[in-house]
């Protein structure tokens, strides 16, 4: 394997050590990677979860989509409780659990996903630019608990506002059923090419939004931006949390 190829995002990716995370009390981890958020020309955005690895279940996918009137509907790959409308139902029109969510590396830098059930095919390539170079060593020699640290988190997502050139970023705060959420990415990565088609209609090419979209507090990026890293959640609390199940279909 070339020194290129190591370096290519599929390929750092396939090598992220997953394994089996221990649970820690309090919170619910996941780890592998995500397209934070694309949005289109037509006004739809799109967002993946590829999550290996689970305290609170079996590893899944999801896609989000976002139509241009700003509705969200949730497709994942398992139950709705053990995935991301755990964390998200409550802002979802519709949650689709339990359905096909194909994620392919078609080649070093290129992934498509497709959902039947949506009729959903998307085709992207991941690449870095000087500032994701540069944040990726800076990352890379933090310690992993630097991640659970407030201000750390808060410092973080005003670099990545400042420098990403995709709007308002949060690495920490609140998801709409309720929980506190941390991000720890090691690595991100734009996306430089990107289409979608979903329910017959075409998306059209790459297009920031006229005006940045949010899933209750946590705004999405206004350029296609991946993330490869563990993501922690308030552990689920019923009753002050709200359930996974609003909007299901």
């Amino acid at each position: 394997m070339t020194s290129q190829n190591r370096s290519a995002p599929a390929e750092i990716i396939a090598r992220m050590p997953l394994g089996t995370l221990q649970p820690r009390r309090g919170r619910d981890d996941v780890a592998g990677f995500v397209v934070v958020g694309q949005p289109f020309a037509s006004g739809d955005l799109l967002c993946l979860r590829r999550f290996p690895a689970s305290t609170f279940g079996p590893g899944y996918a999801s896609v989000w989509h976002r139509s241009p009137a700003g509705q969200w509907t949730v497709y994942t790959s398992i139950s709705a409780e053990q995935s991301c409308p755990r964390f998200i139902g409550a802002a979802a029109s519709r949650v689709v659990a339990e359905t096909p969510v194909g994620v392919e590396w078609t080649g070093p830098a290129e992934v498509t996903v497709r959902v039947p059930a949506a009729e959903l095919h998307w085709r992207m390539t991941v690449g870095n630019t000087g500032v994701t170079r540069m944040m990726n060593a800076m990352m890379s020699l933090m310690p992993a608990a630097l991640f659970r640290v407030g201000p750390v988190l808060s410092m973080m997502s005003l670099m990545s506002t400042a420098m990403l050139a995709a709007g308002r970023f949060r690495l920490s705060g609140h998801v709409p059923n309720r929980q506190w959420f941390q991000a720890g990415p090691r690595r991100v990565w734009v996306i430089r090419t990107a289409e979608a088609r979903i329910d017959g209609r075409n998306l059209g090419r790459p297009a920031p939004l006229p005006v940045q979209a949010t899933l209750g507090e946590v705004p999405m990026p206004q350029r296609g931006i991946v993330m490869l890293g563990g993501f922690s959640f308030e552990a689920y609390a019923a009753g002050r949390h709200l359930p996974a199940t609003a909007g299901s279909a």
